[in-house]
């Protein structure tokens, strides 16, 4: 820390040696020393407390880490609490949804025609009910083979056209279970049913040209449940 030097003595042609400072000069100094001092003391602080507060910002990053630990575990035990894996799940669900009303229903329409347990129902009915023949099959943790899939559903077998389009379609279903397995927690498929009732809005939706008055009368798509709450409604099909 530097002070002002010692007073020294003013030229005679300098434009203040005509003033008087009497006893300003040591005041000045004074008081520059005090301020001085002053800023000595200001900036050990500063120091002192720039270590004290990376201190604190490493102690409470800690306990940040260790609260979200203890939170997350928490909930994955808690279906009522929003966590990673329920985020993963609402997007599963939408892909899902989107499967089943773009692929399941193309498929459906284009070989509902071909499939012998569907021709006994009347016409508009027959590619829905063919949707729900197919849900059956793609959504369950025993995914049977392509081969396998058209047997069970009577259409025509040797016929390269549906085989390679059911298995697109049921690879498909078998990347969306691989995913849902990966996000974790408990998940189901409900495709329980009963024909002739009114519809339960708190785990039905009637298929958008159906009406909503009108009683059930087959699941074309499975709910999807994650611990006992319902990401996905069943789409059923009720009375046009």
């Amino acid at each position: 820390m530097q002070f002002l030097s010692p007073r020294r003595e003013v030229p005679e042609d300098s434009p203040a040696a005509d003033i008087e400072w009497g006893g300003e000069e040591e005041l000045l100094q004074e008081q520059l020393a005090q301020a001085l001092v002053r800023i000595d003391q200001l900036e050990k602080s500063a120091k002192a407390g720039e270590h004290e507060h990376g201190q604190m910002r490493r102690r409470l990053d800690r306990l940040e880490r260790q609260l979200g630990a203890l939170m997350a575990a928490r909930t994955a035990e808690r279906d009522d609490l929003p966590g990673a894996e329920h985020g993963e799940h609402q997007a599963l669900a939408r892909r899902y949804r989107t499967l089943v009303e773009q692929r399941l229903l193309n498929f459906a329409r284009r070989y509902a025609e071909r499939c012998d347990l569907v021709m006994d129902h009347p016409e508009r009915e027959r590619g829905y009910r063919l949707m729900g023949l197919l849900s059956q099959q793609l959504f369950t943790d025993d995914l049977k083979p392509s081969r396998e899939i058209v047997r069970r559903l009577h259409l025509p077998e040797g016929d390269g056209h549906i085989e390679n389009a059911l298995a697109t379609l049921r690879g498909h279903c078998s990347e969306l279970a691989a995913e849902i397995h990966r996000a974790g927690l408990h998940h189901s498929w409900d495709m329980v049913c009963t024909p002739g009732v009114a519809l339960e809005p708190a785990r039905q939706e009637q298929w958008p040209s159906c009406d909503e008055g009108a009683p059930v009368l087959f699941v074309m798509a499975p709910a999807y449940i994650v611990n006992g709450r319902s990401y996905c409604l069943q789409y059923v099909y009720t009375s046009l």
